[in-house]
């Protein structure tokens, strides 16, 4: 155990609090304080500065996450998906519900932009979908992505949003850079609650990032990573053979 899960250990029950009480505090599930606490995962540092705060640790707690993930070898590019990205030789890509972000097309995006965020003007949901739809080629030539979502990731949105994006999704499948597998209606995704990518790094290494509602967790111990792991492993196996995904694709767009 390292100092920060005996930090945060200590100060939740200095406080006589539960671990799902200090999870919903910094906006997590309930699980999330016992990971911390075990080592599973590793909060970020806005997640740590929210936990300082709510324990009124005065700076303490964050000095702690900062000597930790240092004594621990973490560089600070290993807590930002954009950077992990820039270093990955291959991202490998499992969404329950959506298209991935970084195979978005700009119509998709906008409509699952202005879903989602409704209270925002379009001003502001226009220059997001620009963000999002320059993600891929933003990466490294050689960098390859995987991923696996749905059917009904395409068949739930408008006509005009899924013809465009299933043909943009042939031509990213056509530059050789990008391979995707798609789970047919009725199937499902079993153990996916949120969307996960694994990332294989230039030095061999490999680093996990989960993303959830109030921000992307990084998973960098071993066990966690074989965990989702297991689960991209799990759902390749009910996702269709490559070549029905692209008729399946094909079909979509030219409907």
């Amino acid at each position: 155990m390292n100092e920060l899960q005996r930090e945060l250990r200590r100060l939740r029950k200095q406080r006589g609090l539960t671990q799902a009480q200090v999870a919903a505090a910094v906006g997590y599930v309930p699980s999330a304080a016992s990971n911390w606490e075990t080592g599973r995962t590793t909060p970020d540092r806005a997640t740590a500065e929210k936990l300082d705060d709510f324990f009124g640790a005065r700076g303490g707690l964050i000095r702690i996450w900062d000597e930790t993930t240092q004594v621990n070898g973490v560089p600070p590019w290993l807590r930002d998906d954009q950077q992990l990205s820039a270093r990955a030789v291959s991202i490998e890509v499992v969404t329950p519900v959506l298209v991935p972000a970084l195979l978005e097309s700009p119509l998709y995006a906008r409509y699952v932009l202005a879903e989602g965020r409704p209270s925002d003007p379009m001003g502001v949901i226009d220059e997001l979908v620009r963000v999002r739809c320059s993600q891929l080629d933003q990466l490294g030539k050689d960098v390859r992505v995987f991923a696996t979502f749905p059917e009904t990731a395409l068949t739930g949105v408008p006509r005009a949003a899924r013809k465009e994006q299933s043909a943009h999704l042939l031509q990213r499948i056509e530059s050789d850079r990008v391979r995707v597998h798609m789970v047919p209606v009725g199937s499902i995704l079993a153990g996916v609650t949120s969307p996960f990518q694994i990332y294989r790094l230039q030095d061999g290494s490999r680093v996990a990032t989960s993303e959830h509602t109030n921000g992307t967790i990084l998973v960098r111990e071993a066990p966690g990573i074989q965990r989702l792991q297991d689960l991209a492993h799990a759902a390749l196996g009910s996702a269709l053979p490559v070549d029905d995904t692209l008729r399946r694709l094909k079909e979509i767009s030219d409907e």
